[in-house]
């Protein structure tokens, strides 16, 4: 990495050795900062999308269905499944709130299989049963059960061969990360017992290590891991720690676990570990909120990057409280309920985000690319939220306790950057991430979108939704019934993943809830 220099509070000057960290030639780098500054303001922020590698976008039609689904680049096709409502190979049917997703792994030959697991985040609704991976079976007052699952997916040469409920009786799992055994952590995004009562169930808030095929299946809450408004996670091959982001407005920390048990085999994380949260160097309770204040306690441009190190959450089981977040040239000090191991880290010093949320390992470049979906909210400024910021965090590897988070993107519209929610590397470092702030209208029509990040992180329309479903679709796809028809182009979308190899990228529309095989060109851009 490019030698920084350090200020006594911690800050790692940006600007080009931001640039360079993304590892670009110099000559090169120079033409990107230039056509860049047409896009930005005097802080880097993004003001208006920039023009996409793969060129423009327009309705393509869906090979399943014949529907124009999609607003796609020239030369890319897709394929639909997993529609809400249909019929699974178990016998069950597909839940609806399609959220976080990733394909665990690839089998057959020359990898032509992929497993897929996705989460439905939901609260009430029909219980996803599958023995001994069901963590909670109890009922509200009006017989609802829990609808939170996990279902498995296998798809082979771009066809759907099986699908099956693999967990649940959980609340609101919405993301999660693959691990280094190829299961997939899901993760409840919730602070309370239960968010409809009355109920008397057991705690909810942890995460789940969940295996492909429901044979398998053992919901065993991960209690170490802490319990918090969980968003997702993501492993460092190296060490085996895994990264942990919480979805909380104002009150989120950016946590690691260090499993105790190291062995990377289903069912090691249920023998415990260390919850750590990331702590700037030389400054107590950095606010990492907005591009506003002081250096040392909030950001002041894009490129700005931060030592890291790492502080003990004692109990990750604590229960939530309000908490009053007071601290030096701190622009949000309301009191807000806030998961107890939050409190704790903060306490000892901990920095904080706006809304921590997607989290992807990039292996070709050793670091990890994390959105904060609010990021520009410092609780002054657009009714409640910023419109989003990109990190990245590298870990050092002289000393595995040590790291530098960077901001590398941000935006300032909702055209430039609608709020990032799920995020992902192609297997050959590109970044993409999913809309997920209010519809937008921009120069392709209204439609929330997938966003490519450029190598100077500006960020440009990949993809854009054209779901919308009427009666008559409805009836000559054979899906009646399974949900309204209705225009669903504001929907977010979530779970965008690519198969190992790099040709398919999958993605799903969290409502009315359809998983999306993108396939085409990726050479012609920087995510292939």
């Amino acid at each position: 990495m490019h030698m920084m220099s350090t200020d006594r509070r911690g800050l790692l000057k940006g600007g080009a050795a931001a640039t360079a960290s993304l590892g670009l030639a110099a000559p090169f780098a120079a033409m990107m900062e230039s056509a860049a500054r047409a896009q930005t303001n005097g802080r880097g922020e993004q003001t208006a999308l920039v023009a996409s590698p793969y060129g423009p976008i327009r309705p393509v039609r869906d090979r399943t269905t014949g529907l124009f689904l999609l607003q796609l680049p020239r030369g890319f096709t897709y394929r639909t499944f997993h529609y809400r409502g249909d019929l699974m190979t178990d016998g069950q049917r597909v839940p609806a709130a399609h959220d976080g997703m990733a394909v665990v792994n690839m089998v057959g030959r020359g990898g032509s299989e992929a497993h897929l697991i996705l989460n439905h985040e939901m609260t009430n609704g029909t219980l996803i049963d599958v023995p001994n991976g069901v963590w909670d079976r109890s009922a509200n007052a009006n017989g609802q059960q829990l609808g939170g699952s996990c279902t498995a997916i296998k798809v082979r040469n771009g066809q759907l061969v099986s699908s099956a409920g693999v967990i649940g009786g959980l609340v609101r799992p919405c993301a999660g990360g693959r691990t280094l055994w190829n299961t997939w952590i899901t993760n409840e995004e919730t602070l309370s017992n239960f968010e409809a009562s009355p109920r008397n169930g057991k705690k909810h808030g942890y995460n789940f290590d969940v295996p492909v095929e429901p044979a398998l299946a053992n919901a065993t809450p991960l209690i170490a891991m802490g319990r918090f408004s969980h968003e997702a996670c993501a492993s460092d091959p190296t060490t085996g720690y895994i990264y942990e982001t919480e979805d909380a407005r104002n009150v989120a920390a950016f946590y690691r676990f260090k499993p105790n048990n190291m062995s990377r085999t289903y069912g090691s994380l249920a023998d415990g570990g260390t919850l750590q949260a990331a702590k700037v160097v030389g400054v107590e309770k950095a606010n990492l909120l907005a591009l506003r204040g002081p250096l040392g306690s909030t950001v002041e441009k894009v490129g700005d990057s931060f030592e890291i190190e790492w502080v003990t959450v004692p109990n990750p089981d604590a229960d939530p409280a309000n908490y009053a977040d007071v601290s030096a040239d701190n622009p949000d000090t309301a009191t807000r309920f806030a998961s107890g191991p939050y409190i704790q880290a903060r306490e000892a010093g901990a920095l904080r985000m706006s809304r921590g949320e997607g989290i992807w390992w990039d292996h070709t470049a050793q670091q990890f690319v994390i959105a904060d979906t609010s990021f520009g909210y410092d609780g002054t400024n657009r009714a409640g939220q910023g419109f989003g910021g990109i990190w990245t965090y590298k870990p050092s590897r002289a000393n595995p306790d040590r790291g530098t988070l960077t901001l590398i993107s941000s935006g300032n519209n909702i055209v430039a950057m609608n709020n990032p929610d799920n995020i992902t590397i192609s297997p050959k470092g590109g970044i993409l991430y999913c809309d997920d702030g209010d519809d937008v209208e921009d120069e392709f029509g209204i439609g929330q979108r997938l966003i490519g990040l450029r190598a100077d992180g500006l960020g440009y329309a990949f993809a854009k939704s054209n779901v919308i479903f009427s009666a008559a679709d409805l009836a000559r796809i054979g899906r009646t019934g399974q949900f309204e028809p209705g225009d669903y182009r504001g929907a977010e979308w979530a779970g965008a993943t690519w198969d190992w190899s790099g040709r398919v990228l999958y993605v799903n529309n969290y409502t009315p809830g359809i998983v999306f095989a993108i396939s085409g060109p990726w050479a012609l851009g920087n995510l292939g």
